[in-house]
């Protein structure tokens, strides 16, 4: 048992009322979710919509989510992911209400699922909105999602932006743009790196050659925790880094208020 708190600072949730996404076609339970931590000894989850709630409807999905983070004070934290294609008034909106009322921690560029070009218009209205609500914004990065989501097309978001703090989901992705993602956090100061999809290689350069003060492990889905959790033991990261990367920087960069959970306590009770 870690004797500090660990985050896994990026999980998707679908809307509870439909029986998948629209885009990816998975979806799962704030219970699911919630077994999955208590297994593997995850303090806290970051939840956000997945991809396929691009319409007004995220609204509905960011409010059951809020619910969750009611249900779970601690343990469960939100991420707004308003489509930008929706018009700059509504995602102005959302993104506020969001931060404001839902007490949601960061917001998600899906570049993705949306189609769109993070050096776009509407996604710099997106960055304005997150920067007016005092959120980080997380955008898709990797091979899914070309041109929009390789890295080096957040240099100038990275520039225009130098007081946001910019978290590359996926790191550039398992394999094909990991390397470029790196580089990019060497040369900017408010760019994270999100360790879900990276393979456990450059996961450690990142860690030599950025820092582990800025990355963040993930896992995405509930799946996923135990690899997510054992790439970064495997990486020969020392135990202040191991800290760091697994729920410090996340609680730093966040705010959070994270419910850290006696896990030997839980193993006694569920025992008797």
């Amino acid at each position: 048992m870690a004797d500090y708190p660990v985050v896994n600072a990026h999980h998707h949730i679908g809307n509870e009322n439909a029986d998948q996404d629209r885009v990816f076609e998975w979806s799962e339970s704030v219970a699911q979710i919630i077994d999955a931590m208590d297994e593997n000894q995850v303090d806290a989850s970051m939840l956000m919509p997945l991809g396929g709630e691009n319409d007004r409807g995220v609204t509905e999905v960011h409010d059951q989510i809020y619910e969750a983070t009611q249900a779970y004070p601690g343990r469960l934290f939100g991420i707004a992911a308003p489509n930008p294609h929706l018009g700059t008034e509504f995602v102005h909106e959302e993104m506020t209400r969001a931060a404001q009322e839902l007490d949601f921690k960061y917001a998600k560029l899906h570049t993705l699922a949306w189609g769109v070009d993070p050096t776009s218009d509407i996604a710099y209205d997106f960055y304005d909105a997150a920067v007016e609500n005092d959120l980080p914004v997380m955008v898709h990065t990797g091979p899914h999602g070309m041109p929009f989501s390789i890295p080096g097309m957040l240099m100038p978001v990275a520039e225009d932006y130098p007081d946001l703090p910019i978290v590359m989901a996926h790191m550039g992705g398992a394999y094909t743009l990991t390397q470029e993602a790196i580089l990019m956090a060497e040369r900017y100061d408010n760019i994270y790196l999100d360790t879900t999809l990276a393979l456990n290689m450059y996961i450690r350069r990142a860690m030599e050659d950025v820092g582990a003060d800025r990355l963040l492990m993930a896992a995405e889905h509930s799946t996923n925790i135990p690899v997510a959790l054992e790439k970064i033991n495997c990486i020969g990261a020392s135990e202040e880094q191991k800290a760091k990367i697994l729920g410090g920087n996340a609680i730093e960069l966040y705010d959070l208020d994270v419910a850290k959970q006696d896990w030997d306590a839980k193993a006694a009770t569920a025992d008797d």
